[in-house]
C-alpha cells in the first residue's frame, strides 16, 4: 500500500520534515485534522501552496490552507443559493408552461407522447426515447404509493390527482433540466422568453451546467477550481464577447465550462438585485481570503476559479 494508515501524529511529522510545513503548533494541526480528515484539508487544498520540488512554499502554514479551505465552503453557500434561486424560478415557469399546454392531470406529465424525441439522427431519437422513459419513470416513483413528501400524498389522497407544480418540486434540479430538454420546442419557449437574449437551446446548456455546479456544492466537493468538460460547456452569449480574452478551438478561454461559466448564468438567469447580491458576496470572499492568506494574491484565484481580471467591470454594465 502506498498510502497506509497513519496516526495524526505521522501525518504532522511528515508535513513538518517531508513536505517542509511550518507547523508552529502541533496540537493546532492535530485538532484540524481530527475536525475535517487530511485528505478534505491538506489532500484538497495544498496545490496553490506547494512548490514545484513538492515542498510547501516557505512559511506556508496549515492556517494557509484552513483559509482557503473556508473561502471555499463559503463558495458553495454562495453558488448553492444563487442556483437554488434559480430552480425555483425554472419549476415554477416550466411546470405552469407544461399544464397550460397539455392539462394540470398527472397523465399529462406521465404520457411519453407530450415529450419531443423525434431528432435528426435515428441513434439521437433513440437516446432521447430512453431519456424520456426514464423521466417519466422518475416522476411515477414520486408521485405513486408509497410516497416520500406529505404534500404529494395529500394531493392523491384529497385530489386522486398530483399536478406538475406540485410533483416538481420532488424531483432535482437534474430531472428538471432533463424534463425541460425534452419538451417540445413550445413549452421550451415559453420558459426561455422569460429571460432577454437566452433562446431555448442555450438555456438547456446552462441548466445542464448549472446541475452539475449545484452538486459539486450538496456533495461538499471543492469548488473554487471547478471545470466541466467541453461537451458540458455553456454556448457563447453576449457577455463572452466582452472579456477580451480570445478563444482556444471555438471556445472562450474564460467563462464556459469554469467556475466564472456558472457566474455568466447566474447574470442571465437571476434578477438584477439578486444578481448584484450574489457577485458582491463572491467579492467579498475573495477579499477576506486574500487578507487571510498572503501567499494566495487575487490573481491567483481568480485565475483557478477562470474568473478574469476584469470581471467585476464587465458584470457589473
Amino acid at each position: 500500500m502506498d498510502k497506509p494508515f497513519q496516526s495524526y501524529e505521522n501525518l504532522v511529522a511528515k508535513l513538518r520534515d517531508e513536505k517542509k510545513l511550518s507547523i508552529p503548533d502541533e496540537a493546532r494541526v492535530i485538532s484540524l485534522l481530527k475536525k475535517h480528515s487530511y485528505f478534505s484539508l491538506v489532500s484538497g487544498y495544498k496545490t496553490l501552496f506547494k512548490q514545484a520540488n513538492g515542498t510547501y512554499q516557505p512559511g506556508a502554514t496549515i492556517e494557509d490552507l484552513l483559509a482557503l479551505f473556508e473561502f471555499d465552503n463559503e463558495l458553495r453557500d454562495i453558488f448553492f443559493h444563487a442556483i437554488q434561486i434559480i430552480e425555483k424560478h425554472i419549476k415554477s415557469l416550466l411546470s405552469h408552461a407544461f399544464v397550460e399546454k397539455y392539462g394540470d392531470h398527472q397523465s399529462a406529465y406521465l404520457n411519453p407522447n407530450n415529450y419531443h424525441f423525434i431528432v435528426a439522427s435515428q441513434a439521437d431519437t433513440y437516446a432521447r426515447c430512453a431519456a424520456v422513459k426514464r423521466l417519466v419513470q422518475t416522476f411515477e416513483g414520486k408521485v405513486r404509493p408509497p410516497f416520500e413528501q406529505k404534500y404529494i400524498e395529500h394531493q392523491w389522497k384529497h385530489h386522486n390527482n398530483v399536478p406538475l407544480w406540485v410533483a416538481i418540486k420532488a424531483v432535482t434540479l437534474g430531472t428538471t433540466s432533463k424534463m425541460y430538454s425534452l419538451c417540445t420546442q413550445d413549452v421550451q419557449a415559453a420558459v426561455s422568453k422569460e429571460f432577454p437574449v437566452i433562446s431555448e437551446h442555450q438555456l438547456v446548456g446552462m441548466l445542464d451546467f448549472l446541475t452539475r455546479v449545484r452538486n459539486v456544492c450538496a456533495h461538499n466537493e471543492r469548488l473554487y477550481d471547478f471545470k466541466a468538460g467541453t461537451k458540458r460547456a455553456i454556448q457563447a452569449l453576449p457577455l463572452h464577447a466582452q472579456l477580451n480574452i480570445g478563444k482556444t478551438k471555438n471556445y472562450y478561454r474564460k467563462g464556459q465550462n469554469d467556475l466564472f461559466a456558472a457566474v455568466v448564468c447566474f447574470k442571465y438567469l437571476l434578477s438584477s438585485e439578486e444578481f448584484q447580491k450574489t457577485i458582491s458576496k463572491i467579492k467579498t470572499e475573495i477579499d477576506q481570503l486574500c487578507q487571510k492568506t498572503k501567499l494566495i494574491q487575487e490573481n491567483k484565484i481568480l485565475s483557478c476559479m477562470g474568473f478574469p481580471p476584469n470581471w467585476l467591470d464587465v458584470l457589473t454594465f
